[in-house]
């Protein structure tokens, strides 16, 4: 009993000195959790603790992030640049191989040269030609070929006595030479187009012609689309030659041949002719007839007759010059009115074309010259030859050798026949359009037989390169020729009808006749019908021969091209 007694004591002693409860009886309940030290928010006048973010191992790994993004952007730059340049070098040698340029010259202005090419023969049927584009590209590389410090080392002013602004080429190369008249000629084209155009000097824009305002211009006419507020005259300038000017400067350059000067001639003496100026036109014309003259070698008998303008039979093969220069001067007489004096000019020039040598005679005359050599390439000679077919694929193409200068006779070749397939053209129309009326089926037989030549000329050419020239004469050939012929038999089916009508109207007219009247006859009426079917019929079949047909592409690409 004496340890249960023990134990009892000691438990009665604890809970008599353990503290007293407190009492929570007055107190009220809280419904807010309640706040420990380590869980609330420290006071705004207790320093903030602080903390570290910028560790040297993250400082290290966003200076290793940095460079890195800095290093693939700039590879990426330099790859989009590298394709940009890759994709411009081959545009340019594209267009170089399209539109060859001399060597001689710097990269700026071959590039501005083939630029006003390419802006000129854009291919889009929706867009007009920019013209202003081209007079601007074109422009730039004239003046880089005629400034001594950039591509004109060499040239020179010709004398005081030629138009302003006239050089003397002499002295550079015939490539040189050369490519500086094809970019006077395209610079005079564009002229043609850009005539009247104005530049507002605040504003250095170009506006077209007719809409300045200004006292020279009462009636100015709206802006077009695509301009926006139309410029007073005491702004503007004209910022571009004349015609006259660029033509002017081309016939006296020093240093051409006397085939573009001849060419240079005609296309002034046609744009004379467009702007209603006939008496300079016929000038012109007159004049590069006789610059064709003045390099044939002297003979006996002079070739032309200086009263009708005819070549004479006995006088020998005319030049290529002289053919040329005659039929576009028979062709501007023809424009005129004056067909009496031009018919027997194209009939002279028809038998000059026909007595000149084929391209039979030329070929046998051809094979007593020395063969080359046919024996089988060896190895060395395969390998050699792909060496070069390399190197010439990845090197710039040469220039092109230099035309013919139309001083020989030419041969009567594919494009020769053309050329006499648009002279019976001519003649064809003169004679239809006679005043007597009595020789039109004589001019619908002379369209006829253009349009047989032409046709069967196209069927014998192929699409090579050195065809291109026949192919594009015939073609012209036989697309005037279809619509020539088929304007003349309607007329002719017309004439024919309003006839037919007539002779009824006179037999109705008295009754006794009607009694007794016969059917009318349709013969000649029925004929022109059943030409008229013809002519469609050989549209249809030539439409192939016209249509410019691009042959489908190779590789992957034209896979994917309509």
């Amino acid at each position: 009993m004496r340890p249960r007694l023990a134990l009892l004591r000691r438990v009665l002693a604890r809970k008599l000195q353990s503290p007293p409860l407190r009492s929570f009886a007055g107190t009220s309940i809280h419904r807010t959790r309640p706040q420990l030290p380590f869980l609330s928010v420290p006071t705004r006048t207790r320093a903030p603790h602080q903390f570290r973010y910028l560790t040297t191992e993250r400082k290290a790994r966003l200076k290793y992030e940095i460079k890195l993004g800095i290093k693939y952007t700039s590879y990426l730059w330099l790859a989009a640049g590298a394709v940009l340049a890759a994709g411009f070098a081959i545009s340019q040698e594209s267009l170089e191989r399209q539109y060859p340029t001399p060597h001689e010259w710097s990269f700026l202005t071959r590039m501005r040269f083939r630029g006003a090419f390419c802006t000129r023969d854009q291919t889009n049927p929706h867009r007009a030609t920019d013209w202003v584009a081209v007079m601007q590209w074109i422009k730039g590389s004239v003046e880089r070929l005629e400034n001594p410090g950039i591509d004109g080392k060499g040239v020179r002013d010709a004398p005081s006595n030629r138009p302003h602004g006239t050089k003397d080429i002499g002295a550079m190369p015939e490539s040189w030479r050369r490519g500086y008249y094809e970019t006077m000629m395209i610079y005079a084209k564009a002229s043609e187009h850009c005539e009247g155009w104005v530049i507002d000097k605040t504003r250095n824009m170009i506006f077209p012609p007719g809409v300045m305002i200004g006292p020279s211009n009462p009636r100015p006419r709206p802006l077009p689309a695509g301009f926006h507020g139309a410029p007073k005259e005491e702004n503007c300038e004209f910022p571009f030659e004349t015609p006259d000017d660029v033509y002017l400067r081309i016939i006296s350059t020093e240093g051409l041949t006397n085939r573009q000067r001849m060419d240079a001639g005609l296309a002034y003496a046609s744009w004379l002719e467009f702007k209603g100026i006939a008496g300079p036109a016929g000038i012109m014309y007159e004049d590069a007839v006789q610059l064709a003259l003045s390099e044939l070698p002297s003979a006996p008998t002079e070739p032309l007759d200086s009263k009708t303008w005819t070549l004479k039979e006995d006088a020998g093969e005319p030049s290529a010059n002289l053919l040329t220069a005659l039929t576009a001067y028979a062709t501007y007489r023809a424009r005129q009115g004056d067909v009496s004096s031009a018919l027997p000019i194209f009939v002279s020039i028809l038998k000059a074309r026909r007595s000149l040598p084929t391209l039979a005679d030329s070929v046998s005359n051809q094979l007593w010259a020395p063969r080359r050599d046919t024996s089988p390439a060896t190895a060395a000679g395969a390998v050699s030859g792909l060496g070069k077919s390399i190197i010439s694929f990845f090197g710039p193409p040469p220039y092109p050798p230099p035309p013919d200068d139309g001083v020989a006779p030419p041969i009567r070749d594919a494009k020769e026949l053309c050329e006499e397939a648009a002279l019976s053209l001519h003649i064809g129309e003169i004679m239809y359009t006679a005043p007597n009326g009595t020789s039109r089926e004589e001019g619908l037989s002379w369209t006829r037989e253009a349009v047989d030549v032409a046709e069967e000329q196209l069927h014998k050419l192929t699409s090579s390169a050195a065809d291109k020239p026949a192919f594009r004469t015939c073609r012209d050939c036989l697309s005037s020729g279809l619509q020539n012929w088929s304007t003349m038999v309607a007329q002719l089916a017309r004439d024919e009808a309003a006839k037919t009508e007539v002779a009824k109207a006179k037999k109705s007219s008295s009754a006794w006749l009607s009694l007794w009247g016969s059917e009318t006859k349709k013969e000649d009426t029925s004929r022109w019908a059943a030409e008229e079917k013809v002519i469609q019929e050989r549209e249809r079949r030539a439409k192939d021969l016209l249509d410019e047909l691009r042959p489908p592409g190779a590789g992957l690409a034209s896979l994917f091209t309509a």
